[in-house]
């Protein structure tokens, strides 16, 4: 799949997220770990991510319901970070929005990334 905004996102579960600065300036990585709604679990992996940004509510007793996910050109963040990067003599090229809202809590998720894949997970109860 090569088009992020044409996955199953509307009524995807949101399971985990990691940021991976173990290797910081040269693999810095984001996973979005989701449910899908056949029951298929996947990583979203964004590992050239440039920033992250989540806006995000606890507490609420159920699973954190994905509305949509998408690539957001327009997002003033996406616009101020390259700003900020070409400031000291980096104009970073191809950096996207990933943006990634729900519905349980209402959270806003803003990934800035140049790329994206996916790792699909075993079904629970697959034979290998």
């Amino acid at each position: 799949m090569k088009d992020f905004n044409a996955l199953e996102w509307c009524d995807a579960t949101l399971l985990a997220i990691n940021i991976d600065r173990r290797n910081p300036g040269v693999c810095d990585e984001v996973k979005v770990h989701v449910r899908w709604p056949d029951g298929r679990e996947s990583i979203v992996c964004f590992p050239e991510a440039y920033g992250c940004s989540a806006l995000m509510n606890f507490g609420v007793l159920g699973e954190e319901g994905i509305e949509f996910a998408r690539v957001d050109d327009d997002e003033p963040g996406l616009a101020d970070l390259l700003d900020r990067w070409k400031a000291v003599g980096y104009p970073l090229s191809g950096l996207k929005c990933f943006r990634i809202e729900t519905t349980s809590t209402g959270s806003v998720i803003l990934i800035y990334a140049r790329t994206w894949r996916i790792e699909h997970l075993p079904m629970a109860g697959a034979v290998p």
